[in-house]
C-alpha cells in the first residue's frame, strides 16, 4: 500500500477510535446522571463558548427549599422499648423517587439482614413514603425534602431509627447544578442507642459527570460539619461515584476526618440500562467496629442496591 493511501485509512481509523470513546463517554454519563450529566462536558454549562448560559434558558430550574431546617417532616413509630443487642445494623438506599415503596417494605420485612436494620439512610424520598415505611416496619424517623423533583414530588434526605432520635438539621451542601439549579443536602441527627449517642447523616451527592470541585467541596461539607470529638458517626449516603477512582478520592477525603470506608469492596451497588458500573452508595463510620458489610443487588425497589454494614455495639450502649 503507497504511503499516500495509507493516510486516509489512518485518519478514519482514528476518527472512529475517537467516535468510539465519545460514545463510551455519553453512555458512561447518562449512566452516572441521565440526559442532564451528558452537558457538562458538551459545553452545555455556563462559561462554556456559544453555548454558556443556553440550559438556564431552556431548561425549568428546579424549586429548592433553601431556608435552613424547613420544610421538616418526624414521625414515632417505634412500639415497645428497642431489646438490646450486640450489634448495630445500617443500611443505606436511595429508593429511587420513593416510588416502588411496597415492594422496599417487603423487602425490609424478608432479605436478610434488613429486617435487623437499626439505622436506615433513605434518599430520593418524599414525606408521605418516608412515613408510610416507617409506619409499617415501626422506625422513628426525621425527613427534610432539599427541592421538588421534576415528577412533583419532594425529594430529599431521611434517617430512620429503632432507637430515640434528636438534634435533627438539614445542612445545605455548596453548588447548584449547573443545568436545573437544583441544590444537594444533608440530613443530620443523633440517634440515641441506648446509653450511646450517634451521629448520624444521610447525603446524597452530585452526579458524577459535575466539576470535581463541586462534588469534592459537597464532601468536604460533609465532613466539615463532624465535630472533631464526636465519638461515634454514622455518614451514609448516594455519593454519586462511578469509577473506581472515584471511590478512592471519597474516601481518601473520609479517612484524612478519622472516618473508616465500611462499605469497602462491595462492588456495584446501582445498575442503569442493565450495566452495573461501579459503587455509587457507601458507608462511613467512627467509633466503631465493623464486622461485616453486603450490597443485596436481587432487589429491585430503585435503580440502586441496598447498602449494609454492621458493626459491634461501642461499650457503654446498654439499654438497661
Amino acid at each position: 500500500m503507497k504511503k499516500s493511501d495509507q493516510q486516509p485509512r489512518e485518519r478514519r481509523l482514528t476518527g472512529r477510535r475517537i467516535g468510539r470513546r465519545w460514545l463510551l463517554l455519553v453512555v458512561f454519563l447518562l449512566l452516572a446522571g441521565g440526559a442532564g450529566a451528558v452537558a457538562y462536558p458538551l459545553g452545555l454549562v455556563t462559561g462554556a463558548g456559544v453555548f454558556a448560559g443556553l440550559p438556564q434558558r431552556v431548561i425549568a430550574q428546579t424549586y429548592n427549599y433553601d431556608e435552613m431546617n424547613k420544610p421538616f417532616y418526624l414521625g414515632n413509630y417505634v412500639g415497645a422499648k428497642q431489646a438490646d443487642a450486640a450489634e448495630l445494623v445500617v443500611v443505606t438506599y436511595n429508593l429511587r423517587y420513593g416510588e416502588k415503596i411496597a415492594e422496599a417494605i417487603d423487602a425490609y420485612r424478608g432479605d436478610a439482614p434488613l429486617p435487623e436494620a437499626d439505622i436506615v439512610l433513605l434518599q430520593e424520598m418524599d414525606e408521605a413514603s418516608v412515613s408510610t415505611i416507617a409506619r409499617a416496619l415501626g422506625y422513628n424517623y426525621v425527613y427534610y425534602p432539599a427541592s421538588v423533583a421534576e415528577d412533583g414530588d419532594d425529594f430529599g434526605n431521611a434517617i430512620l431509627a429503632r432507637w430515640p432520635i434528636s438534634d435533627p438539621a438539614k445542612l445545605i451542601l455548596p453548588g447548584l447544578h449547573p443545568l436545573t439549579g437544583q441544590q444537594r443536602t444533608a440530613t443530620r441527627a443523633v440517634v440515641h442507642v441506648g446509653d450511646t449517642d450517634v451521629l448520624a447523616y444521610s447525603t446524597h451527592i452530585e452526579v458524577a459527570a459535575a466539576p470535581r470541585s463541586l462534588r469534592e467541596a459537597q464532601f468536604a461539607a460533609v465532613i466539615d460539619d463532624i465535630p472533631d470529638d464526636a465519638p461515634y458517626v454514622i455518614v451514609g449516603g448516594d455519593f454519586n461515584t462511578i469509577t473506581g477512582r472515584g471511590v478512592d478520592a471519597l474516601a481518601g477525603q473520609f479517612a484524612a476526618a478519622g472516618l473508616d470506608h465500611a462499605s469497602a469492596e462491595l462492588g456495584p451497588t446501582f445498575t442503569r440500562f442493565g450495566l452495573r458500573p461501579s459503587a455509587t452508595d457507601h458507608i462511613f463510620s467512627r467509633g466503631f467496629a465493623l464486622q461485616d458489610a453486603g450490597v443485596l443487588p436481587n432487589i429491585t425497589a430503585s435503580d440502586h442496591f441496598p447498602v449494609w454494614a454492621r458493626f459491634g455495639r461501642p461499650p457503654g450502649s446498654s439499654t438497661n
